[in-house]
């Protein structure tokens, strides 16, 4: 018989907190800092724990609920997970001993399931399958509870994951992402996803609010909407050159009740200095990608245009943000403009996210004085 060892007590709440691919680290801060808030302690706050890329592992001194309600807040993460027990595989047929651990062991919320699937992670050098474990847990669950499986159409997903000859059974706290919170009703292709607009926000680590933010490529209004969230007092201005585009998103921000905080409107990303009478304090923006930047556009020139306009509209100590889908070019242009004496940016920050299967980077840049 595999020994069992418990992870969670009545005031000590292990969680793991899906994000995207480089934005971990972010997901830990967000945890510590709501836990802060709360009064609550935290034990562990980890990125990447045991090398699980997109996953953050945290464990705070407080109950369960509590713990869910801290989780359930965060702007940056996908999924709540809830680890429960852990135990180790036997060399011989671990997949008996997989099937009777389940079966011999409760998995909270089981038990008012009328419908269960299990998914699994599986690392390391093994002999048997994902699938393998999936059935072998599985039959472990029926023969317990006695619940139907359902791939599709399920009340609870139990999450079976194999690392090496550790295996750990959690549970999905969620049943959508929290990611898809905001009311898309204009939604146009590559929208970017709202947790990494909140990333793109949390990055300069201000230690002030701004007064004033703009997305000068705002596209659905994905980045006004999160900044209007995370800074309640500043004033949010997102800017688009397309008719259609701006009366989308004109369209959402009323759908999430922000039209007196947001001001969606026509513009020329490039031609930022000339639309502000008071500098911004913070300019977040992602380029669009791919079509809608033409076909055969020289990237250098665009985004050395891009950089150009941005130091012209911040004033000294401002902050640019920019996600970019091709950081060659980008550079390349930073380092034109640079050595032209035509702005002067310090690059504080560069890190790689995935997004939607690319991998573009992040830049975090303040304007000298």
């Amino acid at each position: 018989m595999a020994s069992v060892r418990i992870l969670r007590s009545p005031h000590r709440t292990p969680l793991l907190l899906t994000t995207n691919q480089g934005l971990e680290d972010i997901t830990a801060q967000e945890f510590e800092d709501a836990a802060r808030a709360a009064g609550v302690s935290v034990a562990v706050s980890q990125a990447t724990p045991d090398g699980m890329t997109s996953y953050t592992h945290v464990v705070a001194e407080a109950s369960r609920d509590v713990v869910l309600e801290l989780a359930r807040s965060l702007r940056s993460i996908h999924h709540i997970l809830s680890p429960e027990y852990t135990f180790d595989l036997p060399e011989t047929d671990p997949m008996t001993a997989i099937r009777s651990v389940l079966s011999d062991h409760d998995v909270p919320g089981m038990a008012d399931a009328s419908s269960f699937r299990v998914s699994t992670l599986r690392r390391g050098d093994h002999e048997f399958t994902s699938v393998d474990v999936m059935r072998a847990a599985g039959a472990g669950l029926v023969d317990r509870y006695g619940t139907d499986v359902d791939l599709e159409d399920f009340d609870l997903e139990v999450r079976v994951d194999v690392r090496e000859n550790r295996v750990r059974v959690s549970t999905q706290i969620t049943d959508s992402a929290l990611s898809k919170r905001q009311h898309r009703v204009f939604q146009p292709p590559a929208a970017l996803s709202p947790n990494v607009a909140y990333a793109l926000l949390r990055l300069p680590h201000l230690t002030d609010p701004p007064g004033l933010v703009v997305d000068p490529f705002c596209g659905s209004g994905t980045i006004p909407i999160e900044a209007a969230r995370y800074w309640p007092d500043a004033t949010i201005v997102g800017i688009d050159r397309s008719a259609e585009v701006v009366e989308g998103a004109r369209r959402n921000v009323a759908a999430e009740s922000l039209e007196n905080r947001i001001h969606i409107r026509a513009g020329d990303a490039l031609a930022l200095p000339d639309q502000f009478q008071t500098p911004p304090d913070l300019v977040v923006t992602n380029p669009p990608f791919g079509k809608r930047l033409g076909a055969g556009l020289d990237l250098v020139s665009f985004y050395g245009k891009l950089l150009l306009a941005v130091h012209g509209a911040l004033p000294a100590g401002g902050w640019f943000v920019v996600l970019v889908l091709k950081p060659g070019p980008f550079s390349g242009a930073l380092q034109d403009v640079t050595a032209a004496g035509s702005v002067s940016f310090d690059v504080r920050h560069v890190r790689r996210v995935q997004v939607g299967g690319l991998h573009p980077r992040i830049f975090v840049m303040q304007k000298g004085g």
